[in-house]
């Protein structure tokens, strides 16, 4: 596969759901993972794994966000801090993510954040994952601090 792009044009798969703390806001959340490979009308087992966070993102869930990674991964403990303050302050989370390229286990994704009503935040995330037992985890993340929750 190399450097060669496998994902081409936008998604139409939706995944994720709607999560609001306050009930106040109907928010909208679009998961979307572009997976329209080349001659794949299924994604990468692999994929599933960016799914269940997203999903958790999305139900401000941080023991199965955490759940997708793999605790040896470096920056671990400061991911898990990232995550717990955003989900405190947080009313509802929108999260978005195309892959720009996968080749086997690396994957650079293009992830997209939206947090209550601020500006999104848009980054070049860069993934490994691992197959451990018959679950994948994301075993490399960079930049963690994507994760961090906005100064108010």
């Amino acid at each position: 596969m190399g450097d060669s792009p496998l994902i081409s044009g936008r998604c139409s798969e939706h995944l994720g759901g709607n999560s609001s703390k306050s009930g106040a806001f109907p928010i909208f959340l679009s998961v979307v993972l572009c997976l329209t490979a080349v001659g794949q009308n299924r994604p990468p087992e692999q994929m599933e794994v960016f799914r269940l966070a997203s999903e958790a993102l999305a139900n401000q869930d941080a023991n199965a966000f955490l759940d997708q990674f793999d605790p040896k991964m470096p920056q671990f403990e400061k991911l898990r801090d990232e995550i717990q303050d955003l989900f405190g302050i947080a009313q509802e989370i929108g999260s978005t993510i195309d892959v720009i390229t996968l080749d086997g286990n690396k994957l650079e994704l293009d992830w997209l954040l939206k947090i209550d009503s601020g500006e999104p935040r848009r980054q070049i995330v860069k993934c490994q994952v691992q197959k451990q037992g018959k679950k994948w985890k994301i075993t490399a993340l960079e930049p963690v601090e994507f994760f961090r929750a906005p100064v108010p």
